[in-house]
């Protein structure tokens, strides 16, 4: 009984350890940009609210939409990706916040996505509420 209860005890620290408030706007983006970059589902989780949204065109010109825990799970590869990813704007109003995010990649950095997120804090953490996006050939 003991060690099921300190068991319990480590799983409930954990948890919350793991799923700490993100004080900024940039810290919630950046922990998806971990995300995309580790191939981790988790971080996906941690960055983006329950409800948020997820959509995008890809490289084939076909729309998909994800909810977050499904986008979580295609992102969750374990994969690392060799892309160059920066935040090149964020305006933040208050409790609010909105970011593009690119990403560039390939072996003459020809393939990339332009992320327009909207981000919230919802008075313990920043956490991106929807994220629209759009495949672009860079060269």
């Amino acid at each position: 009984m003991l060690r099921k209860s300190l068991l319990f005890i480590f799983m409930v620290f954990a948890t919350t350890a793991f799923a700490h408030g993100f004080k900024s706007p940039e810290a919630a983006i950046e922990s998806y940009i971990t995300a995309v970059k580790t191939g981790s589902g988790k971080h996906i989780e941690m960055a983006f609210a329950e409800s948020a949204s997820i959509q995008y065109y890809d490289e084939q010109g076909e729309y998909k939409v994800y909810s977050r825990d499904s986008f979580a799970k295609l992102v969750n590869s374990g994969n690392e990706w060799d892309a160059n990813i920066e935040i090149t704007s964020l305006r933040k109003t208050g409790n609010a916040a909105n970011a593009t995010v690119e990403f560039t990649w390939g072996s003459e950095n020809q393939k990339g996505y332009v992320d327009y997120l909207n981000l919230i804090y919802d008075g313990k953490s920043w956490h991106i509420s929807d994220k629209v996006a759009q495949f672009v050939p860079r060269k």
